[in-house]
């Protein structure tokens, strides 16, 4: 019989594995975890959230008689800081629009020092107003009130926010849970 010698060449060695092996396997599984968790902490984190809808009173004063014109029942409210929404626009009853008015004085300066009774609505007339925005939001632990878990809002607080058509400052005056009627 002849025996054929095989030299170490042609000869075939199993792999071998070694710590760099392990390390590459254990990074691909940390990236792979990392990723999941990446794109999924969001979703975590917010879903813990206790969203519900209030309702944000608010009061304007002194503006012009006639900004409540554009400010209507439906409409979006956006904080001008960064352009987030703050909530919509809401009426107190069926019949009745955005804002509740009343004159806010009876009186006016003019530029010259003098002061003269205003006779509503005239171009120098201006208005206190009231309204109701329907917001999403939750109380958090330490008890204030936040717009979708970021924006924390109270009563008492100016804020600048704007609409489609105006921009105003409103005053928070309560923040209650939404009871459909």
């Amino acid at each position: 019989m002849n025996k054929i010698k095989r030299s170490k060449a042609d000869r075939k060695t199993a792999p071998h594995f070694n710590a760099v092996d392990a390390m590459i396997i254990i990074l691909v599984i940390v990236a792979i975890v990392g990723i999941y968790f990446r794109h999924n902490i969001i979703e975590f984190l917010t879903d813990d959230r206790n969203d519900d809808e209030y309702v944000v009173s608010f009061a304007i004063e002194d503006i012009r008689y006639t900004t409540p014109n554009y400010m209507n029942v439906g409409d979006s409210v956006y904080f001008s800081s960064d352009g987030e929404l703050l909530g919509t626009l809401m009426s107190e009853s069926e019949n009745q629009g955005a804002l509740n008015i009343t004159p806010a004085s009876k009186y006016f300066t003019d530029s010259n020092g003098e002061v003269h009774e205003i006779f509503y609505p005239n171009e120098e007339s201006r208005v206190n107003a009231r309204g109701r925005l329907l917001c999403v939001g939750s109380y958090n632990e330490e008890g204030g009130f936040c717009i979708d878990g970021s924006t924390y809002i109270a009563a008492g607080q100016s804020i600048e926010v704007y609409t489609e058509f105006v921009s105003v400052n409103i005053t928070v005056t309560s923040i209650e849970i939404y009871e459909e009627e």
